[in-house]
């Protein structure tokens, strides 16, 4: 599922090169066309979001049923694809080489910020480690990543809820799992866990602040907590 939107130039020349490198090659004409042409056509620059992310994610587990990392999957929206892509030479190199090298840097400015991810244990904020297993490829025309996003210390569910949540703070690009999407559990035996995904429930005060939100602005990095799904996990 691809959701509709635009992503206009603040998308190449102001957020997103804080978080996502693009490192293939410069923009071209054609690109630089259609990025104007959207943002013409579709959608006024100031309304976030201005980036759509799908996600698909999976609660990993260990022996003894204690979560330990967050594996996620995102489904890049089409036109940061063909942004992030452009200058890559599918007849001279490597594609596997080349999108592994831009998911490590992707990652690495992603870092300071929890890879968008935030955990509670109990209520309390879990800390995360460092990403080491990740990877990259274009699937079906849109750029994905797989990455996995370990706990510190391990959390055991039966001893307080776990809910985790994967949002941008600034709401510039907006994460949400694919429709109908079920919440995986890898190393849990089966029918044992469940994830439930809570949409989120936005006031008309905060949707009209993030169309009215201007996208030269200084962030606003409460704003994404109001529009992020929570996903809460229990097992028995």
């Amino acid at each position: 599922m691809i959701r509709k939107g635009t992503c206009d130039d603040a998308l190449i020349d102001g957020f997103w090169r804080t978080y996502l490198i693009p490192t293939f090659g410069r923009l071209t004409t054609v690109v630089f066309a259609l990025v104007v042409y959207i943002t013409a056509s579709a959608s006024p620059a100031r309304a976030h979001p201005h980036s759509w992310i799908d996600l698909r994610s999976t609660v990993v587990l260990d022996g003894a049923g204690r979560v330990t990392a967050i594996e996620q999957q995102w489904f890049f929206d089409p036109l940061y694809t063909v942004f992030a892509t452009d200058g890559f030479n599918a007849a001279t190199d490597s594609q596997t080489a080349a999108l592994t090298a831009l998911a490590k840097t992707n990652l690495e400015n992603l870092r300071a910020h929890d890879y968008f991810t935030e955990v509670r244990v109990g209520g309390l904020r879990a800390a995360l480690g460092t990403v080491s297993e990740f990877e990259s490829e274009l699937r079906e025309g849109r750029l994905w990543m797989r990455f996995v996003v370990p706990l510190r210390e391990p959390a055991d569910p039966s001893r307080g809820k776990i809910v985790f949540a994967i949002f941008d703070p600034t709401y510039y690009a907006e994460i949400l799992h694919l429709r109908e999407d079920v919440i995986a559990f890898r190393g849990a035996p089966a029918g044992s866990c469940h994830g439930e995904i809570v949409p989120p429930n936005p006031t008309t005060e905060a949707i009209l602040l993030a169309r009215a939100m201007d996208r030269d602005a200084t962030p606003d990095t409460s704003l994404g907590k109001v529009f992020a799904e929570r996903v809460k996990i229990t097992c028995r």
